[in-house]
């Protein structure tokens, strides 16, 4: 039976240790001990430097602006190779997605593959997201197994499709602020108390 780690935080509430940007570091801050994102023309990351397979994770987000889509990728790819063999920088796998109530928050969308990860019967919206206040988010990712919760309630529980788990075996996590239209108005989108904990076989 796999044991579980210590829980440790991924955000000391100051710096960004441990992370990196995707395009540019302007897009998040650090405000007030929480990880502040803020929207552009393009959707930005903030990328663990480390990956993983199997873990907890438990964090909280705050939309403050309810036409702002946002997201936490998991078990993500930072490249994609061409089929001449070139890399280029880009996220993409599975995603916890993270928008306005109702919706289809705390299911999983395949951010980069057009697609959702969870299967279309158990796609069904909800209104657990609390707009503009904070919500609690948990992850549970174990094998083929993806389970999340959005404060207390169940959102997703099913087997990822075998292809996915070939492609995703593991990855990084990441932070998404989704990419605007008219991005002279800025939106934002908040994380805290980001932590974590690893499963070991």
């Amino acid at each position: 039976m796999a044991q579980a780690g210590d829980w440790q935080f991924l955000f000391d509430g100051k710096s960004f240790t441990g992370w990196k940007a995707s395009n540019d570091n302007n897009q998040f801050q650090a405000v007030d001990g929480v990880i502040q994102g803020a929207s552009s023309n393009k959707t930005h990351f903030l990328i663990t430097e480390k990956e993983f397979r199997d873990f907890e994770l438990e964090f909280e987000v705050k939309l403050h602006d309810t036409d702002l889509n946002s997201g936490v990728q998991i078990r993500s790819a930072t490249t994609r190779v061409s089929k001449n063999g070139t890399k280029r920088p880009s996220i993409h796998g599975p995603q916890v997605d993270l928008g306005k109530s109702p919706g289809r928050s705390g299911h999983i969308f395949g951010q980069g593959n057009g697609r959702w990860f969870t299967p279309e019967s158990e796609l069904k919206r909800n209104s657990l997201m609390i707009n503009g206040k904070w919500n609690q988010v948990r992850v549970l990712a174990k094998g083929k197994r993806i389970q999340t919760w959005i404060n207390g309630e169940s959102v997703s529980d099913f087997d990822i499709a075998d292809e996915v788990d070939k492609q995703y075996p593991k990855g990084v996590i990441a932070l998404q602020v989704h990419g605007v239209k008219m991005p002279e108005k800025v939106r934002h989108v908040s994380f805290r108390d980001l932590r974590l904990r690893t499963f070991d076989e």
